[in-house]
């Protein structure tokens, strides 16, 4: 993954305008001082999605998403990372940095100049070669499709693409750089894709990274690729990506086939959430990258022996991904059957009543695992359950993990294993446990929306662990606290972009949109904080106090310090002076 200084990230965001960018690919509509749509990520009938102009952050109050402007960028136009990045980049108009990955595009930018012009010069080729579209439109294959998914053809003669592009040294390197071309030992080159039928390959931002080639006059392979380049590598790409990504986001759920054309006759048919992998199997990349297009991923495979084998190859690549709200699913086809010759022999409509059979991919492991071994030898039992448990300790959902544990047991004939109760330690209900709760909310709110005040720095921000384990309020304030001591520009859009990365985020995101007031309430919100301070400080001197003089309690004075013997005395003072003891 490429690297990007912290600084340059906050620089990019503080150049972003979220609400632009989110209007410009969902409509908003301004409702106070936020602006509001239907969520993109979740169907619903009325508005819960709510963007914020002033602290630059989304959030959905029914499906709880949320995040910063590149955080959307990943979630709503299925990108990595880096690409969310230079997108973004590119629309603020802020160069990447030239010593990381901006030099990198930088040496790349002509290797994708000379790929656009070979995929225009192969789609004028297929325009003048009727065998090429006598081909493509046995496979059944409509004008509009071929022109969606930039299908052209590579004629056979070995120095075409090099005619048509130019022969100068500069463009030779390149045509090699991007492997359009191979060189002989002279010098000379070929090109690489003759005689095919051509598919050109993007990555999620629509970028050509590569070709895929299918051959229309036997030569073997019948299917080619790009070779690995600066511009392709195979195992991070899904083929037929970026066109399903309104149709991933319909419907909830991506498909992966084996083949390009399967890619697009599915397409064609409607079935418009199917992907391929590029010429490889399955593998970590991709199927990351699946479930970062859509929380439901089906993979598709042949009825036969052939089929099987290829699903439990990708299967063992998939217990770190299975998180909660993932579902990964098997469909497997009649023999005989792919997805193109199935959708052109039955339709769309016969296919897609077929997705409903797709099984549970950890069913489909546990049951070829169970075809492999005799569970009525018990030393094959011994194994089944060694790999069994081996595989379902990589599974990252607990609940999950704890179902299929269960199912492992009673194949085995076992007791089913005893389920963990939460520890619940009943606590005394103390002085400063009761209304704690609202008097921390209270201040994280408050801190959410004016970071910048200096009356946070009067707070005791080191006797906030006293309170963890009473309230979670607490624990989240102080890592807020701990954000904004490391902050130079202290500012609230700042701020949450260093806390979207912690475990809390959600509940930071859903505190502070709820604060839809208008400037007058603002203003009110802010002389609240003073005050606030002094009472937390308060509250948290007495939950020390208190600790303290348990402590003495049951061990004596002696058991204290004698800094904390000093400080019992400093504390109580101050507590009654306060009247705290009082409350």
């Amino acid at each position: 993954m490429a690297n990007f200084s912290p600084a340059f990230i906050d620089a990019l965001l503080e150049h972003c305008d979220l609400v632009r960018l989110i209007d410009s690919r969902v409509p908003l509509k301004k409702k106070g001082r936020d602006f509001w749509a239907c969520c993109p990520f979740h169907q619903e009938k009325s508005p819960s999605f709510s963007v914020s102009a002033d602290k630059q952050i989304y959030y959905c109050f029914g499906c709880h998403a949320h995040g910063n402007a590149i955080g959307f960028l990943m979630a709503h136009d299925r990108l990595s990372f880096p690409e969310a990045v230079k997108t973004l980049a590119d629309e603020v108009g802020v160069a990447l940095p030239e010593d990381g990955p901006a030099g990198e595009q930088e040496s790349l930018r002509p290797l994708r100049a000379i790929l656009e012009k070979a995929i225009g010069v192969y789609r004028s080729a297929l325009a003048e070669h009727p065998p090429a579209q006598e081909y493509l439109r046995g496979r059944g294959l409509s004008e509009e499709i071929i022109g969606r998914f930039e299908l052209g053809y590579a004629p056979s003669a070995a120095g075409f693409l090099s005619q048509k592009l130019g022969r100068e040294p500069s463009l030779r390197q390149q045509l090699l750089g991007a492997g359009l071309v191979s060189g002989r030992e002279d010098g000379s080159v070929y090109d690489r894709f003759r005689g095919r039928v051509i598919f050109p390959i993007r990555d999620g931002r629509g970028q050509a990274v590569g070709l895929g080639g299918r051959s229309l006059d036997g030569h073997e392979p019948k299917y080619l690729n790009s070779p690995e380049s600066a511009l392709y590598h195979k195992g991070r790409v899904l083929y037929g990506l970026h066109q399903a990504r309104e149709g991933m986001r319909r419907a909830g759920r991506v498909l992966l086939v084996e083949g390009y054309l399967d890619v697009i006759t599915l397409h064609q048919a409607g079935i418009d959430y199917a992907v391929a992998a590029s010429g490889t199997a399955l593998g970590d990349s991709q199927m990351e990258m699946l479930f970062r297009a859509a929380h439901e991923v089906l993979l598709c495979f042949d009825g036969d022996t052939a089929g099987r084998n290829a699903a439990w190859r990708a299967v063992q690549t998939a217990p770190e991904h299975l998180r909660a709200g993932r579902l990964l699913r098997l469909l497997f086809l009649p023999d005989g059957q792919d997805p193109d010759s199935l959708v052109r022999e039955q339709g769309g409509a016969a296919f897609e009543s077929m997705l409903p059979t797709a099984r549970p991919a950890i069913d489909f492991f546990l049951e070829e695992l169970q075809r492999r071994h005799n569970l009525a030898a018990e030393d094959e039992k011994a194994l089944f359950l060694h790999a069994a448990r081996d595989f379902l300790k990589r599974v990252s959902d607990p609940v999950l993990r704890e179902v299929y544990e269960q199912r492992v047991q009673m194949l085995c004939g076992l007791a089913p294993v005893a389920r963990r109760a939460p520890s619940r330690t009943p606590r005394k209900a103390t002085f400063f446990a009761a209304g704690g709760r609202s008097l921390f909310k209270t201040a994280l709110r408050l801190l959410l929306n004016f970071p910048e005040d200096p009356a946070w720095q009067a707070l005791d921000r080191d006797l906030l662990p006293f309170l963890f384990d009473r309230d979670p309020m607490a624990e989240i304030l102080a890592e807020a606290l701990d954000i904004l001591a490391n902050m130079t520009h202290l500012s609230s859009h700042e701020l949450f972009a260093k806390l979207s990365v912690l475990k809390h985020a959600e509940a930071c995101y859903a505190l502070v949109m709820s604060d839809s007031g208008d400037e007058e309430e603002q203003v009110l919100m802010r002389l609240e904080i003073s005050g606030c301070v002094a009472r937390v400080n308060q509250r948290l001197a007495a939950a020390r106090s208190h600790f303290i003089s348990r402590a003495a309690d049951q061990g004596g004075l002696s058991a204290l310090s004698e800094q904390e013997r000093a400080e019992v005395v400093r504390l109580s003072r101050r507590d009654r002076r306060n009247g705290v003891g009082s409350k």
